[in-house]
């Protein structure tokens, strides 16, 4: 019998959805079950043809039904207890929590497209020689120096070392400059003329400084960050003007993008002139390249000498190599997680002795995998923290405002500090609440006690293995320090409890 015109279209759509759906269905049911749903919706759309209920509210109500065809059709393969139940269970094991930190660090990882901030703080110096460059430093908090003086003293000192080769001062601040997107905070460094000529460093586009441009040009040479970003790598921006400091300057050379000094936010470099500078001592410096095959230790001795005999106080003035001054930052980093580890590690080990883990009948085995389980995913979460914090807060920065801000060095400073805490509480805690046996994640939480009989309170919690392992009592209310949480290992006698019901299949 020929269909309606009005519904055959209808028809037509409703049986390709079936046979795309019945392709799920295992081949000896496929049939039966297609024609059991086609029949029903045959019937359905004809009733609503012939009572003129067929309007666009009936034709919804249809659809939603056809495509609910499909998850019928794929509970007709797979077990619907089955799959509720892994879905259930599967987040609870130790390898899906692995697995899903694993692909966080990924996502992170990819997402600040391999850490370019961490690779390069680790690979090797984009200086020539960079055994031979070492750094005058000040490690003295809110003490301020002229840094012109530096400079003059840079100078003087270039001509009587015995060591250094060459000599030249930095001083580093926070400054304003105009950008193709407007005004952009900055920092900006202002530095001798042969500064990059100690370092061994050449522009990418333009120019460095030259020895006499203190005196015969106002200008700087900015970052491959700021060019990027502030300037969409327009090559036309050598010997364009722009509005810096207090003044107008040219931009004469853009620096490689593998450039970076022991303050990577700075974005601009200018010329030391005549201007005088009152200054943080800790922002300011000089670069030395020493004599061929002279030692460290040597220079150390000399230019400790010569800051002492400058007549003027240079408080806590060091000399160290350029490389560890430039990794000294990440190695804080990597310090400060290594002790936030460790210290979690001590705390577990505190917990678990209270609670009595010492003292269960583990084997060494069981041992060995809970320990591991729990350095590896605690290792990965800081070190998710890590790179995040490192570098979203320069990726955030350039989004937002085409520069690496002055205040991204201290943000990701305090964001790892806090991720860091977050990260390791959290592992603590989800540590505590796992099998001893299996690494299970424990379920079945029940209250022990009565609230009336304890300050309206409970007296504990116990939170069962899904696998019957064992029970885990979590005391609410502690009468000393030396009680905590008792995990009781449970006998094979508790075993058919928690055995799985055979699926019945279809």
């Amino acid at each position: 019998m020929e269909p309606p015109r009005p519904i055959r279209y209808l028809l037509w759509q409703s049986a390709f959805l079936l046979r795309v759906a019945s392709l799920l269905v295992p081949k000896a049911r496929r049939q039966e079950w297609y024609n059991e749903w086609h029949a029903e919706v045959w019937h359905w759309i004809h009733f609503l043809h012939e009572s003129g209920r067929l309007g666009p509210a009936s034709k919804f109500d249809l659809a939603k039904h056809l495509w609910g065809a499909f998850s019928d059709a794929a509970w007709c393969r797979w077990n619907r207890e089955t799959v509720v139940r892994a879905i259930h269970e599967k987040p609870r094991t130790a390898r899906f929590c692995m697995a899903a930190i694993s692909i966080v660090f990924l996502v992170i990882v990819a997402g600040s497209e391999f850490a370019p901030t961490i690779r390069y703080s680790f690979s090797r110096l984009p200086f020539t020689e960079p055994d031979r460059l070492a750094e005058l430093s000040f490690h003295a908090n809110y003490v301020h120096y002229y840094s012109d003086t530096l400079f003059r003293l840079a100078g003087d000192w270039q001509a009587k070392s015995q060591t250094a080769q060459q000599v030249a001062g930095y001083s580093w601040d926070t400054a304003s400059i105009s950008t193709y997107r407007g005004a952009l905070p900055v920092n900006a460094a202002r530095i001798s003329s042969n500064f990059f000529e100690v370092l061994g460093n050449n522009a990418a586009l333009g120019r460095i400084f030259h020895p006499g441009d203190e005196h015969e040009c106002r200008c700087i040479v900015i970052s491959h960050e700021l060019w990027a970003t502030g300037f969409r790598r327009d090559p036309a921006v050598i010997g364009k003007n722009v509005e810096f400091y207090d003044g107008t300057s040219t931009i004469i050379g853009v620096l490689p993008q593998s450039f970076r000094f022991i303050s990577p936010e700075i974005s601009v470099w200018a010329v030391q002139t005549n201007v005088t500078k009152f200054n943080f001592a800790t922002r300011t410096g000089t670069v030395m390249r020493l004599k061929p095959g002279v030692p460290l230790e040597n220079a150390v001795t000399e230019f400790r000498k010569f800051a002492d005999e400058s007549g003027f106080r240079f408080v806590a003035a060091e000399v160290n190599s350029l490389k560890s001054s430039i990794q000294q930052g990440m190695q804080v980093y990597v310090v400060f997680t290594l002790l936030a580890l460790a210290g979690s590690a001590v705390l577990l080990i505190g917990r678990f002795t209270r609670g009595g883990l010492a003292r269960e009948h583990l084997s060494s085995r069981d041992r060995f995998r809970w320990w591991l389980f729990f350095a590896g995913k605690t290792i990965l979460l800081l070190a998710t923290c890590f790179i995040f914090s490192l570098e979203f807060t320069r990726r955030l920065s350039l989004m937002f405002t085409g520069v690496v801000s002055p205040v991204a060095g201290p943000a990701s400073t305090w964001l790892f500090l806090v991720t860091t805490i977050v990260a390791v509480t959290w592992s603590y805690r989800d540590q505590t609440r796992r099998c001893r046996i299996c690494l299970k994640r424990l379920g079945h939480e029940a209250y022990v006690g009565v609230p009336s009989y304890q300050l309206l309170d409970w007296w504990g919690t116990e939170l069962v293995c899904p696998v019957g392992h064992g029970m885990l009592h979590v005391a609410e209310t502690h009468a000393s320090w030396l009680e905590g949480d008792e995990w009781i290992q449970l006998d094979d006698s508790w075993k058919p409890l928690f055995e799985e019901q055979p699926a019945n299949l279809p």
